[in-house]
C-alpha cells in the first residue's frame, strides 16, 4: 500500500517536499474520480492525512501539513480528474466509443436532470464547481498539437485554477478578529500561499538541508510555542487566546510565534543569531532591510517563508 520511508531527516524532508506524491498519494488517488460519496471522500481525506503525517513523522494541523507539502484537498483533486475526463472524452479522444456514448447519453441533460450516483453528473457537477464552460474550448491555441500534450497542458491549468480555490478557502479561515489554530498557521504562511501552484511544496521544503524541525513548528506539532499546547496539565482543553506565554503569566499574554519569537524577554534571545543572519542575507540579496519587514513577516520568516520580494522572484522563475 504505502511504502516505507528511510529514516535519514534529509530523505525525509525530500520525501515531504518532493517524493511525498510519489509514496503517499497514488493510494489514494487510484478510482478517486469514481467515488461518489462526499462522505468516503472525507473518510478517504482522513486516511490521507494520517499516512502522509506518518510518513514525515509530522503530527501536528493537517491542513498546514498539506498545505507546506502542497497536497491538496482530495475532493479538488477530484474535480481536476472529473473535469481531465470530460477533456478527454469531448476534446482529445472525441472518436472513441466511450466519448460517442457520453455526448449521446448527454447532449441534451442538465445536471439537475442527472442522478446523483451517476458518473455523468459528477463530470458535470466538476465542471460547474471549477467555473468551466463544456462548450468553449479552453485551449483553442492548441487544437494541432498531439492529444497528450493538450492533456497536459489542461492539467497545469486546472492546477492553477484549483490552486486559486484552495488558496481562497484557506485565507477564509484565517479571520483577524478571531485567532486560533489554523488562522495562526496561514497568517505565518500568507505569503506562501500565494505561489501560483500549491500543488507544489512551500519553497523552504526545497531546500538540500534537514527542513523537518521548521515543518513541525509551522504545522504546530512542537511543544516549543506555548500557543500549540492545547491541553492543560489536567488533560483538559484550553482555549487558544488562553494560552498565555509560560514565561509572562503575569501579564497574560498569548505566547504565539510572534510572542516567543520576537517580543519575549525570556525567549526572543534565542532568535537574535538566526535575526542577524537573515539580516546579512537580505542585504547581500538586495531585498528590503530586516527593519522594514513587519513584525509578522518577519516571523514568517524565521519560521521558513521566504521574504514577499524573493517569493515573487521565485514564482515567475
Amino acid at each position: 500500500m504505502i511504502k516505507n520511508v528511510p529514516n535519514s531527516p534529509q530523505h525525509k524532508t525530500w520525501v515531504g517536499a518532493r517524493g511525498g506524491k510519489s509514496t503517499v498519494l497514488p493510494h489514494f488517488l487510484q478510482n478517486l474520480r469514481y467515488i461518489q460519496s462526499t462522505t468516503d471522500v472525507a473518510k478517504l481525506q482522513t486516511s490521507l492525512n494520517l499516512s502522509l503525517s506518518r510518513a514525515l513523522h509530522v503530527y501536528g494541523d493537517h491542513i498546514a501539513l498539506l498545505a507546506d507539502t502542497g497536497v491538496p484537498p482530495l475532493n479538488l483533486i477530484q474535480y481536476t480528474h472529473l473535469a481531465q475526463l470530460q477533456f478527454r472524452l469531448t476534446k482529445t479522444q472525441s472518436d472513441t466509443l466511450p466519448a460517442t456514448l457520453f455526448k449521446t447519453f448527454n447532449k441534451s441533460l442538465a445536471l439537475s436532470n442527472l442522478h446523483p450516483s451517476t458518473l455523468d453528473y459528477h463530470i458535470w457537477n466538476s465542471l460547474h464547481q471549477l467555473h468551466i464552460d463544456p462548450l468553449v474550448d479552453p485551449l483553442p491555441h492548441m487544437v494541432t498539437l498531439p492529444h497528450k500534450s493538450r492533456e497536459r497542458a489542461y492539467r497545469n491549468l486546472l492546477c492553477t485554477t484549483i490552486s486559486t480555490l484552495w488558496r481562497m478557502d484557506l485565507l477564509n479561515q484565517a479571520p483577524l478578529h478571531l485567532p486560533h489554530t489554523k488562522a495562526s498557521y496561514i497568517h505565518i504562511a500568507h505569503d506562501d500561499l500565494q505561489r501560483r501552484d500549491l500543488f507544489k511544496p512551500a519553497q523552504y521544503l526545497c531546500s538540500h538541508l534537514d527542513q523537518l524541525p521548521l515543518l513541525r513548528l509551522r504545522t504546530q506539532a512542537t511543544s516549543y510555542i506555548p500557543s500549540y499546547l492545547h491541553l492543560a496539565n489536567d488533560h483538559t482543553y484550553t482555549p487558544y487566546d488562553q494560552r498565555y506565554c509560560t514565561s509572562c503569566l503575569l501579564i497574560q499574554i498569548v505566547g504565539n510565534e510572534l510572542r516567543t519569537l520576537l517580543h519575549c524577554p525570556h525567549s526572543s534571545p534565542l532568535s537574535h543569531p538566526a535575526i542577524l543572519s537573515l539580516t546579512r542575507a537580505v542585504h547581500r540579496s538586495d531585498l528590503c532591510s530586516w527593519s522594514l519587514h513587519t513584525p509578522l513577516q518577519q516571523t514568517a520568516i524565521l519560521l521558513g517563508s521566504s521574504p514577499p520580494k524573493l517569493l515573487r522572484k521565485h514564482d515567475k522563475a
